[in-house]
């Protein structure tokens, strides 16, 4: 029984357990559990009942839903004559042709349905009365056979042995080796022998050690053994930061965001000496202490964390060491990593300089040595910007034209920033030109500047401008967009059969079909008939058959379909999957 104290949620998972088992859901749905193996079947209910299902919607088909985690996973399930015909999911367990938990989550929120939203008033009435009971039970009990049962459970109990030391004991540097065991136990526990946590074991060994931070840290925390804490919390971000796991559920992040946040509360707690010894930890543990992207933890929370005039100082000559490496490691060029590149060095000192309170003169001479790089520049593109010095920004933005000739994608950024100052500055022949070579010089995302460049032009010009644009190379990414904007629609199927693409036409047909349907119905076919001769699993004839069923809806759709279905039925009757997914198709 989950006793009351655990709050809402853990009543309601019991109260599922409990009442629900018993009560026909929303859907009388036919045996499913047999299709999962019986840990993801533990992992899916365990998901349903932490309540990650999320936008459950009922289709003509079967159900769709979205399951939470550290990415948002879809759903989609099919069900024939009361039974799951066909489950996808987005997750990659699943996209490697497996049921996933995920799935299964969904699967039982489908079973259970409605009654799960509310739980009754007698029911929590008898948790409540249940929880009395027991409470006077205890209340009852000698104090001496208390703490014998209590002693029993603590031998043997590691978890309960050391929380009890933990919440009543000195904290001693015994206690301290025996609570780093515990994290060590845990990654042994929950690895094989070479180390590594699989994905079935992967959650499980990630919650174990965000319970031991949660259980623990605020204990320490709150007996004022704040180094102790920290201590502890780097074991668990050691351990998690150098294990190889399977993370394709992110539990790695979940742990190293709980140790992140954990740093922060006793950074607040700290007197100075203790924030000295913790800057000074994140200091010499900015490389090679975790592995990856986790090491962007401890550069984050060194240069984000500590504002004390006196740390602020160190971390500015800290960036200065760093810089000057780069320099003498003759580094050029505007690209860097993430945390340990010289450009964001440079951009990291100059926030620094402003929380010091240097003078605008001051951060204006030294971000002038580094104009070299874009990012810089851009600074001060937004410094002008943000005092209105519009001809100053304008002349920067040229300049960086040209400095940066070799990145489109940095010109191209420049070349919008031009457009709008000169839109915003009624400067029409300036925004003209920009907007001009934006359109024929820079590769297009999308069909705003088109429009704009449109909304110049006579109809006559247009004509010239719009050929100009789709025989030049700036088109690639939105040329079929651009083709549907202007109704070309014949050009636009030409384009589509050049490139002999059926997932273009996929996304296409919907207007297609209104102006060409018997060209569309006819890619169809011939598409159907290629893949026919090369297709070989159940899967890729389930595919196959949805595009043959999507023939039917053409003109005269449905009796060419029969007779592709006929002709696979005579050269194809030794693929049995082929004639199960044609007959369960209706063909």
């Amino acid at each position: 029984m989950i006793l009351l104290c655990y709050g809402w949620k853990s009543v309601k998972i019991e109260y599922r357990k409990i009442v629900l088992g018993t009560v026909e859901g929303i859907k009388s749905m036919k045996p499913w559990k047999d299709l999962f193996r019986t840990h993801i079947l533990e992992r899916g209910l365990n998901y349903y009942e932490e309540g990650y299902v999320t936008s459950l919607e009922q289709t003509s088909t079967g159900y769709t839903a979205v399951v939470e985690g550290t990415e948002d996973y879809d759903v989609e399930i099919e069900i024939r004559d009361d039974r799951v015909y066909d489950m996808t999911c987005t997750c990659p367990y699943a996209e490697e042709g497996n049921y996933c938990k995920h799935v299964a989550a969904v699967l039982y929120e489908i079973e259970e349905g409605e009654p799960d939203t509310k739980i009754p008033g007698n029911y929590l009435q008898k948790v409540q009365e249940q929880n009395k009971e027991l409470q006077e039970i205890i209340a009852g009990i000698p104090i001496d056979e208390l703490q014998e049962i209590v002693f029993s459970q603590a031998t043997s109990d590691e978890f309960l042995y050391n929380r009890i030391m933990t919440k009543y004991a000195p904290i001693t540097p015994c206690h301290m080796i025996r609570l780093k065991q515990q994290v060590n136990d845990i990654g042994y526990h929950y690895s094989d022998r070479g180390g590594f946590v699989d994905y079935y074991h992967a959650t499980d060994y990630t919650d174990a050690l965000n319970t031991l931070l949660d259980e623990n840290v605020p204990l320490l925390l709150e007996k004022n053994y704040r180094m102790e804490a920290f201590e502890l919390v780097n074991c668990i971000f050691y351990e998690i930061g150098n294990r190889d796991i399977d993370d394709s559920d992110g539990g790695t992040s979940f742990v190293a965001d709980n140790c992140y946040e954990y740093w922060q509360t006793i950074l607040q707690e700290c007197n100075d000496k203790e924030k000295e010894n913790m800057f000074q930890w994140f200091q010499d543990h900015q490389e090679n202490y975790v592995i990856d992207y986790l090491e962007d933890y401890i550069s984050d929370f060194l240069l984000n964390e500590f504002h004390d005039e006196e740390l602020l100082q160190k971390k500015l000559h800290m960036l200065d060491e760093k810089i000057v490496k780069f320099q003498k490691e003759n580094y050029s060029g505007d690209s860097y990593s993430a945390y340990y590149g010289m450009v964001n060095n440079i951009i990291t000192r100059i926030c620094l300089m402003e929380e010091l309170s240097y003078s605008k003169q001051e951060i204006k001479e030294y971000r002038q040595k580094y104009r070299n790089f874009s990012e810089i520049r851009k600074m001060e593109i937004q410094e002008y910007l943000s005092d209105k010095k519009y001809e100053e920004a304008i002349a920067v933005l040229k300049e960086s034209k040209k400095l940066d000739a070799d990145k489109a994608g940095l010109v191209a950024e420049y070349s919008q920033q031009l457009i709008q100052i000169y839109e915003k500055r009624n400067m029409q022949n300036e925004y003209v030109q920009e907007l001009q070579y934006q359109v024929f010089e820079c590769m297009q995302r999308d069909l705003e500047y088109i429009v704009k460049l449109k909304k110049l032009c006579s109809e006559t010009e247009w004509e010239e401008q719009r050929e100009k644009f789709l025989q030049g190379k700036t088109s690639y990414w939105i040329r079929y967009e651009f083709l549907v904007e202007e109704e070309l629609f014949e050009r636009l199927l030409q384009e589509i059969q050049k490139n002999q693409s059926v997932h273009v036409l996929d996304q296409y047909e919907k207007v297609l079909k209104k102006y060409l349907p018997n060209e569309i119905r006819d890619m169809y076919v011939q598409y159907v008939k290629k893949e026919s001769t090369r297709t070989s699993d159940r899967k890729s004839y389930k595919y196959l058959i949805s595009y043959l069923k999507k023939i039917t809806k053409y003109p005269d759709g449905k009796k060419i379909a029969r007779d592709i279905a006929e002709c696979w039925k005579q050269d194809y009757k030794r693929r049995p999957a082929m004639m199960d997914e044609l007959r369960k198709a209706g063909f």
